[in-house]
């Protein structure tokens, strides 16, 4: 067996890639490769077996930004074994190579774990950590919010411009990969991206009954966070449930996140940001 770490450009093994998500997750990357979302920020590492796509770890290189500087972490993700490949030691095979080349360029490597493998990422230094998500009153004050429409490329291009401007309410902000953003924004959540006109930023949600769940903002500077949030809620908002970390804390409430089937590792011996903080990565930053 080999690994190809140049599946994208592939166009056997990324025919075979797709098909194993698909199998193993029920994941489509076809669409999103199509429309041109896949950058050199995801790298999978796929074991062949004859040309097919037998196992897979992908790498995620991801920026962030804390306190002002840029952090550059790498996020594991994609693990999957073909069910007639299992108990080979295929995951491990893996695991050991991306540790090898990636462990000493990044800040920090992480990745979000099912409960069936709690025991699995452990063995090579991973620790559980637990992140902290915020939620804010609100008063809802509606001010023309506009769907945007995610198949037209002016609405694209208008996501796009305030994408560039960053989340100026976020104290762990996630930059620079728009292309992540996509496979969320074009696809499952493409009926959820809204324009605020006169904050002149676009605002990711999703609202249940008088609860709005912001998963993220792009754009709004010198607006404050309430502000935002206010505009953008529906009228029978009375909570918001925040994606990010906000910078702003006066009226927050913080509690321990809890995601059925997701546990948080953190590779020990690099940065940890989350041992004595209220902190979460960005929901869309999950890859």
């Amino acid at each position: 067996m080999e690994i190809c770490w140049q599946v994208r450009d592939c166009p056997p093994i990324r025919e075979s890639f797709f098909e194993l998500a698909n199998r193993v997750f029920g994941l489509s990357f076809r669409d999103w490769y199509e429309q041109g979302f896949w950058s050199e920020n995801y790298l999978p590492y796929t074991l062949t077996d004859g040309g097919r796509a037998v196992a897979n770890l992908s790498v995620n290189r991801m920026q962030f930004l804390w306190q002002g500087c840029p952090r550059q972490y790498i996020q594991l993700g994609t693990v999957m074994t073909d069910p007639e490949y299992r108990g080979q030691g295929l995951a491990r095979r893996l695991m050991e190579t991306v540790l090898r080349e990636w462990e000493s360029r990044c800040d920090a490597l992480y990745l979000f774990a099912n409960d069936s493998v709690l025991n699995f990422y452990p063995k090579f230094g991973f620790i559980p950590v637990k992140e902290a998500f915020c939620s804010l009153p609100l008063s809802p004050q509606p001010c023309g919010r506009r769907r945007l429409d995610m198949k037209k490329e002016t609405d694209r291009a208008l996501l796009r411009a305030c994408y560039r401007q960053g989340n100026p309410h976020s104290a762990f902000p996630f930059t620079d990969n728009f292309e992540l953003l996509m496979f969320y924004c074009a696809f499952d959540l493409r009926e959820n991206v809204f324009f605020l006109p006169q904050q002149n930023a676009a605002v990711i949600l999703e609202q249940e009954g008088e609860t709005l769940h912001c998963l993220d903002i792009y754009g709004g500077s010198g607006f404050r966070l309430q502000e935002i949030l206010n505009a953008a809620a529906g009228p029978s908002a009375r909570l918001a449930h925040l994606g990010f970390t906000p910078i702003e804390t006066a009226s927050a409430a913080f509690s321990t996140r809890k995601e059925e089937d997701e546990t948080l590792f953190l590779l020990a011996g690099k940065e940890n940001l989350f041992s004595c903080r209220s902190l979460m990565f960005p929901l869309l930053s999950h890859a």
